[in-house]
């Protein structure tokens, strides 16, 4: 049983039951032991855990082995004491030194407190963890040993307390509290010259240590000692007994997570070495749990502040925070003012004279500024302060930052279970975390569900889960009595001015979990460098994050309740239509810089100027940063179809090269569905033949060739019904992609003539060799190497003229394919060498795995097998992570040839199994070609 248990960790961790004492195990075990007595009845969670035991030399091991130790510990202390909770544990019961130091302590009873030290605290015990809490259980100690000889001093047994005192100052040659003490002790023992002269080491140690001056109160005393004052060291009949507030509301009886919070809270204003904590939030504007964090970690502490704990809730998201002077009147009258000073000054002056010597933990809750919190600010180093704000309060000297986040899915997950309770949690655990993902971890939220669906015992969590789904109504959902998201977030939105709120709700139109700043100014139609100072005075306010530089976003709930503000349909869409603009206009830039000679950069028509680059390293690294936003707009457009339609069809069109679609094929071309749905609602038939142009090719990189070849026929229909040639010569193109991935040689290069002479006649000299490029490698197929070669060297030689004798990767592969058909092995190296270095430059992942198993085909055929398997391997590594299951087979295809002519059969056969059950799944032609190796 619990009862019967007593733990000290005062010295050496040890435990008893009754009078027998237990075996712990090993230090491991026992730092188990250690982190969860001193959580005082608080789950801890085994990340903390392992952090503790091993720090950052973890074994793979260490889950199992915390678990271990865990059932070890059962087994000792009983399982009723230890207990899980969540996905933490929880050690409840037993008596504890260190929670009856801190007793004694509050109450005054020093001597008591200091006779339960044991020796150096956690003893034996070792690593980051075990360090930290010695240093502040020490330093617990230490106050409890100052406020001793400080009684003992007013007790009248001076000349007694010299001897530990002297020893004492010795040990901690700067703190200035001793040295106060031990000159006081002196003075009153009759030794004034020894007292003044412990002054002047003092004065001479700070100065040569740490380059500081003894305190205004150490300078003080010193005076008053040399002119031998003698009120010194006698009570004040004046002074009226000193009141001790007891200000701090009720704890959370089911406070969870927040454990690397609350401790660092505790440890640095526990020990002193931090006087203030601002408590902000990072993400959402409220419902963070700025105000429970707080207060826990105010009564975690309430034992290091034994003169009292003073709390105010300033209202500062309110239209009128409560003015600084009157919170001072009630501190003052808190602390035995009856009548405190009208003047604020005076006001102030008198709170920080009251607090000199005592040791006050102040607790300033939802604080507007720092205006507002700098009056309350106590002018002793002794007093503790804690502010919560919803924004950064950057103007509090020596103030440190405590930036809260959403609680993490295992904190989250923890708090619905102690809320709802452990069974029916598990009974639907996958529900759980939907529902807590739901509510974007936000504590506030989480508590709001739990506690309705703790009241309702006939729901399942799927059940709420379900009614949290809905976007629309799941404001309407968190709400429970007097709590509810939504007001949460309108006491911040309503402090917003005109421009603020518009911004707000503007920034939250993109579906885009992500904005850049050139994509916020373009929403805000601002410039970038007003955009800016927007954005970073909504992330001020913590009604905007910005993880990075340039970079922001919203809190899921948040931009729910944003989009939720009552605006005009007209301003969201002009905010969404100018964001499609910026992106046109900026992929028209990059195109123009990436594929010289295209014509179609030339042909976009925008508003905005979009974005220039400096070269094309430039435009990979913006390509890599947009993408997903840029994805996000398009799917926005064609969903709320517009005058913008024509525009979004351009513009992935224009990505598709610019970015290429290799990271999520599927992706754009679910893209290309809902363009061609939206284009077919208005019975456009233009714009539906150009978005089936762009869907097609996504659908030859996939290998559904029969699924092209409709688009492409459909395409080559419509434009023709409407005269648009461009997207005629497009579709021939697409028609010829197709029939050459079904191996319909003649077909593809009937159809890649066509495109070429059509776009000849258009001017269009830069597709014009991408045709011939395709056309010579059918050609070389259907064995006519004498005409292939003839139109890959003219492809290439276009692509030299308009890039100024610059290589092109297209080009270049096609003209080292069609050379390594023909014979010519070495050159086709060369000109595939110039296409890989050119398709890694511009991040063409897909390219560059399909130029790295044409090179290994190619040194195949020099007999240079090593080096075939090398760029075999190489290209598989590349078009795995791209996901081109085709690339993989030709590259698995090409590495089991090579490894077969090393002498190694058995891997051979295993790559090409794998080439054959890849093409099989595809249904493509290059299967009988494996099965024809494999037999042989």
């Amino acid at each position: 049983m619990a009862d019967d248990l007593r733990f000290s960790l005062l010295g050496p961790l040890r435990a008893w039951r009754g009078d027998t004492e237990l075996k712990l195990g090993s230090p491991q075990q026992r730092m188990v032991l250690a982190v969860l007595l001193l959580a005082e009845g608080r789950a801890t969670g085994p990340d903390l855990l392992i952090d503790a035991i091993w720090g950052d030399e973890q074994p793979r091991t260490a889950l199992s082995t915390l678990r271990t130790y865990i059932s070890r510990l059962r087994g000792v202390l009983g399982a009723e004491v230890l207990s899980s909770v969540g996905h933490g544990y929880v050690l409840l019961g037993g008596e504890r030194d260190v929670v009856r130091f801190e007793r004694l302590y509050g109450e005054q009873r020093y001597s008591e407190a200091l006779a339960l030290w044991q020796g150096e605290p956690l003893a034996g015990l070792d690593g980051f963890f075990a360090e930290a809490q010695r240093t502040r259980l020490n330093e617990r100690r230490l106050a409890a040993l100052e406020c001793r000889l400080d009684a003992d001093l007013g007790n009248g047994r001076h000349a007694d307390v010299v001897p530990e005192l002297t020893a004492l100052c010795a040990d901690h040659p700067t703190n200035e509290r001793m040295r106060a003490l031990l000159m006081l002790a002196l003075y009153l023992a009759g030794r004034q010259a020894e007292a003044i002269g412990v002054y002047t080491d003092t004065r001479e140690l700070l100065d040569r240590e740490l380059g500081v001056a003894p305190s205004p109160e150490l300078a003080e005393l010193y005076q008053r000692i040399i002119s031998a004052d003698v009120a010194l060291g006698r009570p004040s009949e004046r002074v009226p007994p000193r009141q001790v507030p007891r200000q701090l509301p009720s704890d959370a009886a089911d406070f969870t997570g927040r454990q690397r919070e609350v401790e660092g809270m505790v440890a640095a204003l526990g020990s002193g070495e931090a006087s203030a904590l601002v408590i902000s939030a990072v993400s959402g504007a409220g419902g963070v749990g700025k105000t429970t964090l707080a207060v826990h970690a105010a009564h975690r502490l309430a034992g290091h502040y034994p003169d009292g704990q003073l709390f105010v809730d300033l209202r500062g998201s309110s239209a009128r925070p409560v003015e600084p002077g009157v919170v001072l009147g009630g501190f003052l009258r808190a602390l035995g003012y009856e009548e405190p000073p009208e003047d604020l000054a005076e006001r102030a002056a008198e709170y920080r004279t009251a607090l000199a010597d005592r040791r006050v933990l102040v607790v300033l809750d939802n604080a507007s500024g720092a205006g507002q919190v700098r009056p309350l600010m106590p002018g002793s180093a002794g007093c503790g302060v804690i502010v919560t704000s919803r924004a950064r309060l950057t103007g509090l000297s020596g103030a440190r930052q405590v930036d809260l986040e959403v609680l993490g899915p295992a904190e989250a997950l923890l708090m619905f279970t102690t809320i709802v309770g452990e069974e029916r949690v598990s009974a639907e655990r996958g529900a759980a975390m939907d529902l807590v993902a739901a509510c974007g971890f936000l504590p506030l939220a989480i508590r709001i569900a739990a506690a309705r669906l703790a009241a309702r015992r006939s729901w399942s969590v799927a059940t709420m889960r379900d009614r949290l789904s809905d976007e629309r109504r799941r404001m309407a959902e968190l709400r429970a009595g007097d709590l509810a998201i939504e007001a949460t977030f309108s006491l911040g939105y309503d402090q917003l001015d005109a421009v603020h709120a518009r911004a707000f709700r503007l920034l939250a139109v993109p579906d885009a979990a992500m904005l850049s700043l050139p994509v916020a100014a373009a929403l805000l139609d601002l410039p970038e460098p007003d955009a800016e100072e927007v954005c970073e005075a909504l992330v001020n306010l913590s009604m905007l994050e910005s993880p990075s530089p340039g970079r922001y976003r919203f809190h899921d709930l948040l931009k729910i309740y944003a989009r939720s503000r009552p605006d005009d349909s007209g301003v969201r869409r002009a905010a969404l239509a100018r964001m499609l603009d910026f992106y046109l206009a900026t992929a028209a830039a990059a195109l123009r810089l990436t594929f010289l000679g295209d014509l179609r950069p030339d042909k976009v028509v925008t508003r905005s100027a979009g974005l220039r680059f400096a070269d094309e390293a430039a435009v990979v690294d913006w390509a890599d940063e947009e993408e997903q936003g840029l994805l996000s707009c398009l799917e926005q457009i064609a969903r709320t179809p517009g005058d913008e339609l024509g525009q979004a069809i351009i513009l992935l069109d224009l990505t598709t090269d610019v970015i290429g679609f290799e990271s999520d094929t599927a992706r754009y071309e679910r893209l290309g569905d809902l363009l061609i749905a939206a284009a077919a609602d208005r019975a456009d038939g233009a714009l539906e033949a150009q978005a089936r142009c762009v869907r097609g090719i996504t659908r030859v990189n996939r290998r559904k060739l029969d699924a092209a070849m409709e688009d492409g026929l459909a395409a080559r229909d419509l434009s023709l019904e409407h005269g648009d040639l461009d997207t005629y010569a497009d579709a021939l193109n697409l028609l010829a992609r197709s029939a050459m991935g079904r191996r319909e040689m003649e077909g593809a290069a009937g159809w890649y003539r066509q495109a070429a002479e059509v776009w000849r006649s258009l001017g269009d000299v830069s597709n014009v060799s991408v045709a011939l490029g395709n056309l010579a490698r059918t050609l070389a197929d259907l064995g006519r190497m004498g005409e292939a070669l003839d139109a890959a060297r003219e492809a290439e030689k276009i692509m030299l003229e308009v890039g100024d004798g610059r290589k092109d990767a297209a080009a270049a592969y096609q003209l080292g394919v069609v050379l390594r058909e023909a014979g010519h092995p070495e050159q086709a190296l060369a000109e595939l060498e110039a296409a890989l270095i050119e398709n890694r430059k511009l991040k063409k992942r897909e390219w560059e795995g399909a130029t790295l198993f044409r090179m290994a085909e190619t040194y195949l055929l020099v007999g240079s097998s090593e080096r075939a398997i090398d760029h075999a391997e190489d290209a598989l590594a590349v078009l795995t992570n791209t996901g081109d299951e085709w690339g993989q087979g030709m590259a698995l295809t090409v590495l089991g040839r090579a490894l077969g002519e090393r002498g190694q059969p058995g891997r051979a056969r295993a790559c090409l199994t794998e080439a054959l059950k890849i093409f099989d799944r595809l249904d493509v032609p290059e299967a009988e070609d494996v099965r024809l190796l494999l037999v042989s």
